[in-house]
């Protein structure tokens, strides 16, 4: 009754802020939030692989270019990236970044811990959990084009309204598309973020552009495809982003997508990784050097529940062995006293 009553009470002024910071919103933008909040909601795991070209050039440098095609895994906890095929293009001077883009390099993020397989040294190094809704957005590309801010557009919404900023509504049209456009002015820093959602498409996130009035230092287009009836996703995005030190204009394309299939949670662990017995794993947490363990090892370490069950037994055989042999003993020492009186 009390775990209720908390849960009711917290609940409720759940609902009370958000109907606070809502309040002085209109039913367009209103719409347009909780539209796209249900298209999230549906979205139990993604699993895709995307091809990204991009182009970073300075100022007063010569730059460089990256093709990239990774796998991305994600079940609203973790998310995995692999990399699966790279391409460098650019002076000696960034040969740092190319190393970082080696094949086969593995990035795991979890509430539990940050796993990162760097196939040049052969190393897996577990760090401790660097997560927060930010940081999942920002890293992972099915995410990030669906977002601003890294955040949620409700996110974005409500933190602007407690904040004494509120988005406008109207509508625009963008690539042929019938959109909403909701635009929010930021006084205080003298930004502009707007965003076009579709409401015909799941209320997906058509363009996106974050800056001043007088320039846009972040923003993308998407094109939307409807990948199973009522589910849109984007199908290829086209992104630019300035901080002025740098220039970075991406081409992102979905090769495959797919929604809400079953994700086998060992993909988000150690034993998912394709690495050896040699490989050295750096436990930062633990502050340990080790290898991958034997089968059995394995086998207990990614079924606990097994491993107990397997101590309990064998607890229990030795208990049994204890009584047999306890028993062995009185029986004896009985057959004793009676050929003694005899």
């Amino acid at each position: 009754m009390i775990g209720v009553l908390f849960y009711v009470c917290g609940s409720t002024a759940a609902e009370q802020a958000v109907s606070e910071d809502s309040g002085k919103l209109s039913s367009e933008v209103l719409s347009a939030m909780e539209g796209n909040q249900a298209t999230l909601d549906s979205v139990l795991t993604m699993q895709a692989v995307i091809t990204e070209t991009s182009t970073h050039s300075f100022p007063i440098m010569k730059g460089y270019r990256i093709e990239e095609k990774h796998r991305i895994i994600y079940d609203g906890a973790h998310f995995r990236k692999d990399k699966l095929e790279t391409k460098f293009t650019g002076g000696k001077e960034y040969r740092g970044y190319a190393e970082a883009l080696r094949v086969g390099r593995v990035d795991i993020d979890s509430a539990e811990s940050n796993i990162d397989y760097i196939p040049s040294n052969d190393m897996v190094f577990i760090r401790p959990p660097r997560r927060s809704n930010h940081y999942k957005i920002r890293t992972n590309d099915l995410l990030k084009y669906q977002s601003a801010r890294s955040a949620t557009l409700k996110e974005n919404i409500l933190a602007s309204a407690r904040n004494g900023y509120y988005f406008t509504a109207r509508g625009d049209t963008v690539d042929g598309d019938d959109c909403i456009l909701l635009t929010c002015d930021y006084t205080k820093t003298g930004s502009t973020l707007k965003i076009w959602i579709v409401p015909s498409k799941g209320y997906c996130i058509k363009k996106m552009q974050d800056g001043s009035k007088s320039k846009v230092d972040n923003e993308y287009t998407t094109i939307l495809r409807e990948y199973s009836p009522g589910m849109w996703w984007f199908d290829s995005v086209q992104a630019r982003r300035n901080t002025g030190k740098e220039t970075v204009v991406s081409k992102l394309s979905v090769d495959s997508l797919t929604f809400n299939e079953l994700v086998d949670p060992e993909i988000f662990t150690v034993w998912g990784m394709d690495i050896s017995s040699k490989t050295k794993i750096w436990d930062e947490m633990q502050s340990t050097m080790r290898t991958l363990a034997i089968n059995d090892a394995k086998d207990e370490a990614s079924n606990p529940t097994a491993s107990s069950s397997k101590m309990i037994i064998v607890g229990l055989g030795i208990l049994f062995l204890a009584a047999i042999t306890f028993i062995g003993i009185l029986i004896k020492g009985k057959k004793a006293r009676v050929k003694q009186q005899s």
